[in-house]
């Protein structure tokens, strides 16, 4: 079975942070597979956005989509012809049927977390469902000239509470160490400012663009890194992987990790992160461990060897593999 298209959200108005990589994504998968990125048609959005109860609007040929919620109202897209792909998922009880409803004609559901796939068969889901994990792209492997570091600790993205504080009482005691950050205090940004901040006193600039985050985060020698679902709310109890351990890796950047164990630990397990640090739980693991990343160069053939299995080229394989087992009758 081969694919005739993706469907992309791209160039629609109230974007949100991660449809940049959802684009990236998108632009090896229809590279590798030969196909065109496709607005979703102007009738579906309004069907969609009004839940007015309507199928017909549905594409009629194989269309490859990524879903950003498991939660979305997506009744236009649940036929024969749509392959989903769901990216974040934290349905519970009776969330659960609501979500097999809405995927019931789809001839395979995709699952970007390899805990959310298992989790999915440990509830004997009724789907047929593949995995699809999340990857880099390609655009990102790692050359053979090694990212200038121009700062010991540059923290991106989301922070891991646990880990932030241990953070804080490390500069508290290594007032030498440089350390970049989002937001000029030290509060962990709730606001979520564009500027970021030289030690809290000298403002570098802003990151409007995916370039830009990269390029800052490969100027670090260290940064932290927590999988989603310590904390309550929603997220509690789905412990997923994010691509950015993969950007991490790729920015040339030691990673100082938190993460669970055993069965709740299986994105860990899949991209093997105790590779790059041990899940730390102490403030006394934590120094020990960012004081030996600080003192050591990365191993960057360990490094391009690891991404070697993470590149969406890679994944664009596995992807095939899955569509040619298929019926389509």
């Amino acid at each position: 079975m081969d694919l005739h298209q993706i469907y992309s959200r791209r160039n629609i108005s109230g974007q949100n942070y991660a449809q940049p990589i959802i684009y990236e994504w998108e632009d090896v998968i229809a590279s590798e597979m030969n196909i065109p990125i496709t607005q979703y048609p102007t009738i579906y959005r309004v069907i969609n956005k009004l839940g007015i109860h309507n199928t017909l609007c549905g594409p009629m040929k194989h269309t490859f989509r990524f879903v950003v919620n498991g939660r979305d109202y997506d009744e236009p897209m649940n036929n024969k012809y749509v392959i989903p792909c769901i990216i974040d998922f934290f349905e519970r009880d009776n969330q659960l049927q609501e979500f097999y409803n809405k995927h019931s004609k789809n001839k395979i559901v995709l699952l970007s977390s390899p805990f959310d796939y298992e989790y999915l068969k440990e509830n004997n889901c009724p789907l047929n469902i593949g995995l699809f994990a999340y990857s880099l792209s390609d655009k990102y492997a790692i050359s053979k000239k090694k990212p200038e570091k121009k700062y010991d600790i540059v923290l991106t993205g989301r922070q891991d509470p646990l880990l932030y504080s241990f953070f804080l009482e490390y500069i508290k005691r290594h007032p030498d160490v440089t350390y970049v950050k989002r937001g000029q205090e030290l509060d962990n940004d709730v606001s979520k400012t564009k500027n970021y901040y030289l030690n809290g006193i000298e403002c570098i600039g802003s990151i409007d663009t995916r370039e830009d985050f990269m390029k800052l985060q490969s100027q670090g020698r260290v940064t932290l890194y927590g999988v989603q679902g310590y904390l309550g709310g929603y997220t509690k109890g789905f412990y997923h992987m994010t691509p950015h351990f993969l950007e991490i890796i790729a920015c040339g950047c030691h990673v100082i990790a938190r993460y669970p164990k055993g069965k709740e630990g299986v994105d860990a397990q899949y991209y093997e992160f105790d590779k790059f640090s041990p899940s730390i739980e102490s403030y006394e693991e934590f120094e020990c461990t960012i004081d030996k990343a600080l003192n050591n160069d990365v191993d960057s053939d360990m490094y391009s060897s690891y991404l070697q299995k993470h590149y969406t080229s890679v994944r664009v394989e596995t992807l095939k593999e899955l569509l040619n087992g298929l019926d389509w009758s």
